[in-house]
């Protein structure tokens, strides 16, 4: 065949327009059904990774929410007019905004049973309003707090055993964070106000040990604002926190097998008998179903120690008596109550020892550990300020004494009072108390850790107050109404 024929077309042949006719309409089938299979496999992702957990709402108020055993709620105000007064015991906060926020409000809520893969929708901090001193309005701002404090030890110049880097938590590197976390008009009494502290709060799920709180910081004319705090008799008048979470979409991974197979085989002859073959078959396979798969880390444990009650009916492991310098001899360990007296060095003092081994393992994280015991009468109007020290020594309730500490042996110092040998020298934590009728809690997290990781260092705790004329009557274990026994309250993480 010369050139110029070549490139000359020639008369059209049937049998060859046919096949390349039905060649084309199966390519062009093919890609068709191989968009509709990956656009298929788009939508499944697409719904997918929408298809979230539901959410799930907390409401944290002490004694109230999650449970009536939840007691994370610290809150206390601090006063330049008395910078070395602790308020923690007391059932109001102070707000006042002269000279850059005289009187301030800490307050935090212990959220750690929240997953802390969650994610925070939306968290609420709510104060109730019930007093002022002047008919004007103020600006109450909140702004997330970075040095450790507690309930029972801060006050102007102190966060806890250690002092604040500015008197009133005013460092803004050191103390609190100077961005403003949310702010929000005071301007009536007998009114709830809100504050949102969603960010702060997605910041605490996903690491418990930052959560300090926030520091409310008041602003205006010079008008004195109350709020009621968690020591309030009343439950429904104590500040809460509403958080609104999610677990999160459990993102499969599809597995796409979309590509078609062609096998468009084609056969034609120059005679006029030549037989047209059928359609190429195309094989197209669909995408397999994803799986999805999570594995979660076990959240924390909260566990609660009160004979007859938690963790079971049948636990019996809390032992507790009270040791009296006016009768140095008796054992009241079968007393349904327990007393403590501020008046000189302390003349009544409270031993109390929960059983821990078995219980949680001694791998477990403790997170948080609170010690409550049920005041229920006091001889005056004075508040009384009670440290709980870690015992060191072997103590028997049935047998303990102002001088014995059990059957055989004495104290180091009568009233368990030698330092380093019958009790530490420092009490693990201490609080102020004035109310009746009521829980208070000691913050004893880092000694549950020792007794979790070692039980054989757990002898129990010694509470005492002194130089105070005040005398207080609690529950013990032997009292009748189980929910007014002494109680533990652990929080705690398995590795």
């Amino acid at each position: 065949m010369n050139r110029k024929s070549f490139l000359t077309p020639g008369p059209l042949n049937p049998i060859r327009f046919l096949t390349l006719l039905s060649l084309a309409i199966v390519i062009l089938l093919g890609l068709l059904l191989a968009g509709t299979s990956w656009a298929n496999v788009g939508q499944a992702e697409s719904t997918a990774a929408s298809a979230d957990t539901p959410p799930i709402t907390y409401m944290f108020r002490r004694g109230v929410s999650p449970d009536p055993f939840y007691m994370g709620v610290a809150d206390t105000y601090i006063s330049m007019y008395e910078p070395n007064t602790n308020f923690g015991g007391l059932g109001t906060m102070r707000l006042h905004p002269g000279l850059d926020g005289r009187e301030r409000l800490l307050i935090k809520f212990d959220i750690s049973r929240i997953d802390p893969a969650a994610t925070v929708l939306q968290a609420t901090l709510y104060m109730y309003a019930w007093y002022r001193n002047q008919p004007y309005n103020i600006t109450a701002s909140a702004y997330r707090v970075r040095q450790h404090w507690t309930e029972s030890e801060a006050t102007w110049n102190r966060a806890a055993s250690s002092l604040w880097a500015a008197a009133g938590c005013k460092d803004p590197l050191l103390d609190y964070d100077p961005n403003m976390v949310a702010t929000r008009a005071v301007s009536y009494v007998d009114t709830w106000y809100n504050w949102d502290l969603t960010a702060m709060a997605q910041m605490w799920v996903a690491d418990p040990a930052s959560n300090e709180g926030v520091v409310i910081v008041a602003s205006g004319s010079s008008t004195q604002y109350q709020f009621r705090t968690s020591e309030i008799p009343a439950s429904d008048a104590r500040p809460y926190l509403v958080v609104t979470y999610q677990l999160g979409a459990l993102l499969p991974t599809p597995t796409r097998s979309p590509t078609p197979t062609r096998t468009p085989t084609r056969t034609a002859t120059p005679t006029v008998t030549s037989t047209l073959l059928a359609a190429p078959t195309q094989t197209t396979t669909p995408p397999t179903a994803a799986t999805p798969t999570s594995t979660r880390a076990v959240g924390p444990v909260s566990q609660v120690f009160q004979n007859g009650i938690h963790p079971a009916e049948s636990y019996s492991g809390v032992r507790d008596t009270f040791l009296s310098f006016y009768r140095p001899d008796t054992p009241w360990g079968s007393d349904d109550g327990l007393r403590i007296s501020g008046r000189e060095f302390g003349t009544e003092r409270i031993l109390v020892y929960f059983e821990l081994d078995g219980y949680i393992p001694a791998s477990a994280h403790v997170l948080n550990a609170r010690v409550g015991l049920f005041a229920w009468s006091r001889r005056t109007l004075y508040g009384i300020r009670v440290g709980a020290y870690d015992v060191l020594r072997y103590w028997d309730a049935a047998a303990a004494t102002w001088n014995k500490a059990n059957f055989e042996q004495t104290w180091g110092l009568p009233g368990c009072d030698q330092s380093g040998v019958d009790r530490d020298g420092s009490p693990t934590a201490s609080r102020f108390i004035y109310f009746t009728d009521q829980f208070y809690e000691w913050d004893v997290t880092s000694l549950v850790q020792q007794w979790v990781s070692d039980p054989a260092t757990n002898y129990g705790l010694l509470f005492m107050g002194s130089n105070t004329d005040q005398d207080l009557r609690l529950r013990s274990s032997e009292w009748r109404v189980l929910s007014q026994r002494p109680r533990l309250t652990v929080v705690y993480t398995l590795p």
